[in-house]
């Protein structure tokens, strides 16, 4: 019998986990008929790598930037989430035909916050500005914020983000890019920023005199780690989560997606994740 090939595709991939997180879910199941890859695919080609490259033989993927727009556009069918957003990190092969679109970034994310306490906090913030971002803000209408505090480089990125928290009844107070410190002035930050701006603004932090603590504060970059936003807030005293966990979380339901099953190993998959990590920085304690 030929297995069942999953795989996740973007753009740059050979560095992520998610062959990590699957194949030892894969283990832990026992599931013996289930291969998981990976496929680079840049923007605007993953329609034609589904129906004309190895996307063909997949029956679902784990979907990474900048795919994840293109992920939701063309499926046939789309969960909740993905609706609201417009962005998809997984797609399911349907039996007749087509595919489904899920966001599982979402509840990655509010698991991750719910795993260091976050309950139903009055604020939350979230710096930077694109899918992940967008995915934070829902994220955090789902704890139940009231407020949203939103910053990021190029200010008009985050009329997105802004017309989410609107739509979920949630007061959005935006904050100047050269404040964005004061983003950490809430019970529950995510930092959504990419490498380069994530270390432009550990830079700033660490040659202040002062920074706001937040309660809880989810860094969705995981390598380095410690990551240069977690690094800074963390020694100020604030509980640091990671993008590994959030990682794990979303690895989550995806195998539940892929495989029909009713739930998935997260603790053994992440510390899969975590020993990865260490042989890839060369046996470094993390």
């Amino acid at each position: 019998m030929s297995p069942r090939r999953f795989a996740v595709v973007g753009s740059p991939i050979d560095h992520s986990l998610s062959p990590v997180l699957h194949r030892r879910a894969h283990e832990v199941l026992g599931i013996e008929d289930a291969h998981y890859g990976r496929h680079r695919v840049e923007a605007g080609q993953l329609a034609q790598f589904l129906a004309e490259g190895p996307g063909r033989e997949l029956e679902g993927l784990s979907v990474t930037m900048p795919g994840k727009p293109e992920a939701f556009a063309l499926a046939s069918e789309a969960d909740d989430v993905s609706r609201a957003l417009g962005i998809s990190n997984t797609l399911i092969r349907r039996e007749g035909g087509g595919w489904r679109a899920e966001n599982h970034d979402v509840h990655g994310i509010v698991a991750t916050l719910r795993d260091h306490g976050a309950q139903a906090p009055e604020r939350g913030a979230v710096l930077g500005s694109g899918a992940t971002a967008l995915s934070a803000v829902a994220a955090l209408a789902d704890l139940g914020v009231g407020t949203v505090l939103v910053t990021a480089r190029t200010p008009h990125k985050l009329d997105p983000l802004e017309e989410l928290a609107a739509a979920r009844g949630i007061s959005v107070q935006r904050i100047p890019w050269e404040r964005h410190h004061e983003a950490l002035d809430a019970a529950v930050v995510v930092s959504a920023l990419a490498i380069d701006g994530a270390l432009a603004v550990a830079h700033r932090w660490r040659s202040a005199r002062a920074l706001p603590r937040p309660g809880l504060l989810l860094d969705v970059l995981y390598e380095p780690w410690p990551a240069p936003v977690a690094e800074v807030v963390a020694r100020g005293g604030a509980v640091v989560a990671d993008g590994l966990e959030m990682l794990a979380h979303q690895a989550d339901m995806q195998v539940r997606s892929m495989l029909s099953v009713p739930s998935a190993p997260v603790a053994e998959m992440l510390a899969a994740a975590r020993e990865a990590l260490v042989r890839r920085d060369g046996g470094a304690p993390r």
